[in-house]
């Protein structure tokens, strides 16, 4: 099998560092053994939880880029702002209950949409990413439709997660040319498949215990857990990662929710239990 130099050279190390490093000077690619076991039991928290547990938490969209601008959603509030603030609660609300939690951002900025899920490595748990849903103002039914769901990595590919892939996926007009390529290329095929075959059955498993916790605190319908093979911000990712979307902007009642600090807690605390 004949590969490009700069596959494993760059690529595989950068996405996959946990697994892989790249000799320069013998011109090789090394892989890297399993940590080692430790053998005393550790021990738990007071809650039961086992310690050392981290959790990437991802606030979609910031900076140039505002995401889904809600039709109902307070003047001048857009996704970027709802996210950010449920990511700084659920941050605390994970660090509460002695989770560890990476942030990919923490302020009004915009870091790089392929650069995200990776920063869940190999010592951290699960990748989560948050978002705001909105339908277009074409579709007649788009302010009655409420609800929350969760997207993952797989192939069933619905037609309603297609949308929503569109919809995120158009933040890659923000990237550079290189990583448009990266998104949509054989690269990407590749790492998505790495990690569907390994992480599906955690990520569908995730994504399921956010439904349930999510139903009894928020107003909406419970739309499901859906997959979709092309979404960006999870496909560069190799680990468990999930992508919420938390309700509709273009729906006055999930608008109002989302919008509220009593709303934005019940969501916050769901998705921590």
């Amino acid at each position: 099998l004949f590969v490009p130099y700069q596959f494993v050279a760059d690529i595989l190390p950068r996405y996959l560092g946990e697994l892989y490093s790249f000799d320069r000077e013998a011109g090789r690619l090394v892989q890297r053994g399993p940590a080692a076991a430790t053998t005393a039991a550790p021990k738990r928290l007071p809650n039961g939880l086992l310690p050392g547990h981290i959790v990437t938490v991802d606030a979609g969209h910031g900076g140039n880029d505002p995401g889904t601008i809600g039709r109902y959603l307070p003047p001048g509030i857009t996704e970027k702002d709802i996210t950010l603030q449920m990511a700084l609660l659920l941050r605390d609300e994970l660090t509460r209950r002695g989770i560890t939690v990476r942030m990919t951002r923490t302020t009004d900025t915009r870091p790089n949409l392929l650069g995200r899920a990776p920063t869940c490595d190999a010592s951290c748990d699960l990748f989560v990413s948050l978002h705001v849903d909105a339908l277009p103002r074409t579709r007649r039914d788009y302010r009655s439709v409420t609800g929350f769901s969760t997207l993952i990595i797989g192939e069933e590919n619905s037609a309603d997660a297609a949308r929503v892939a569109q919809t995120e996926n158009e933040a890659l007009r923000f990237e550079s040319e290189q990583d448009q390529d990266l998104a949509g290329g054989p690269l990407a095929f590749i790492l998505r498949d790495l990690q569907m075959n390994e992480y599906l059955r955690e990520s569908a498993r995730a994504g399921a215990l956010m439904q349930a916790h999510l139903e009894p605190a928020h107003p909406g319908v419970n739309r499901g857990v859906k997959q979709r093979n092309d979404l960006a911000v999870l496909n560069t990712g190799r680990r468990p990662g999930v992508l919420v979307e938390m309700g509709y902007g273009s729906s006055p009642s999930d608008a109002k929710f989302l919008a509220s600090k009593s709303g934005q807690q019940k969501i916050a605390r769901a998705l921590a239990d």
